[in-house]
């Protein structure tokens, strides 16, 4: 089915993706070839994605999610062929901008396969796979967004640390649901090695700095989304359960793109696009109520 294949890149995890790369922009000056630039890093996350469901299928089969690769409805040999040609894609269009644009993006595309490919695999290390996500999010993803209007300036690394945090902490939180799986699987990610108590500490801690950067830089997106997030956190970790962790994830992360819709209205009408386009299709496809706030 030719929607299972424009499905195998994980639209959702191209929201925070567009995201990030929209805050950037904005802060770079809101110039430059944007559509090239957030179709070309669109294509480079979505090869990473596949490659990542491509070294996970186990796992996911047992954590009972991302059903396209584990339950081998689409040819293994069709997913490697499919994140071959959005690698090259999408690295062709990043020669067409300046040598920092570039570097930020061939550096990307590094974490994106040490993240999951062997022997490196950095998603089963701790505290290395915290580290990926945080900095290629909030930094690397938020830098191709400002390169793409403005110059480099060392100053991308100052504006980016309220997000490398903000990432961070929700990203502390993704693990804890996935930890009997990935114990299971010989994963030994920051979750299975914290454990679910010091997790939702840490990642509170995490999204307390990200509110104190904000205010600091006088960042006023993080800091909407630092503010509204923290108490979804701290109730996370009062009262731990899996659906308050969920919440914290699946309201607190959306919080900063709903932010980032008022500087970008258009953004709006993408997502919600995007949304319903995914429920009708898991639907239709698994008969399974997708995206949800709780499961």
């Amino acid at each position: 089915m030719f929607w299972d294949y424009i499905f195998l890149i994980r639209p959702t995890l191209l929201v925070p993706v567009w995201t990030f790369f929209l805050i950037g922009y904005a802060r770079g000056g809101g110039e430059g070839r944007f559509f090239l630039s957030i179709f070309a890093y669109s294509l480079l996350m979505g090869g990473v994605y596949i490659l990542n469901q491509i070294v996970d299928r186990e796992t996911d089969r047992i954590n009972k999610k991302l059903f396209l690769l584990s339950e081998g409805i689409i040819p293994l040999k069709h997913a490697w062929c499919e994140m071959i040609l959005l690698f090259v894609a999408s690295l062709t269009l990043s020669f067409l901008f300046p040598v920092p644009y570039r570097i930020f993006f061939f550096i990307s595309f590094i974490f994106g396969i040490l993240y999951s490919a062997p022997p490196a695999r950095f998603k089963g290390r701790p505290l290395l796979d915290l580290f990926s996500n945080a900095f290629g999010y909030g930094v690397l993803n938020f830098g191709i967004g400002y390169l793409t209007s403005g110059e480099f300036t060392w100053k991308i690394f100052l504006y980016s640390l309220p997000y490398f945090f903000a990432v961070g902490g929700v990203f502390i939180n993704t693990t804890i649901p996935d930890i009997p799986g990935d114990r299971e699987a010989g994963e030994i990610t920051t979750g299975v090695w914290l454990g679910e108590k010091k997790c939702l500490f840490l990642s509170t801690i995490f999204i307390f700095i990200s509110l104190v950067l904000s205010i600091i830089l006088k960042d006023i997106l993080c800091l909407i989304a630092a503010s509204v997030s923290l108490p979804l956190f701290l109730y996370a970790l009062l009262r731990p359960s899996r659906k308050s962790v969920l919440i914290s994830i699946r309201i607190g992360a959306p919080i900063l793109t709903l932010a980032v819709c008022f500087l970008y209205p258009l953004f709006f009408p993408v997502l919600l696009l995007l949304y319903l386009s995914m429920r009708i299709y898991y639907k239709k496809r698994f008969n399974y109520d997708y995206p949800t706030l709780t499961r």
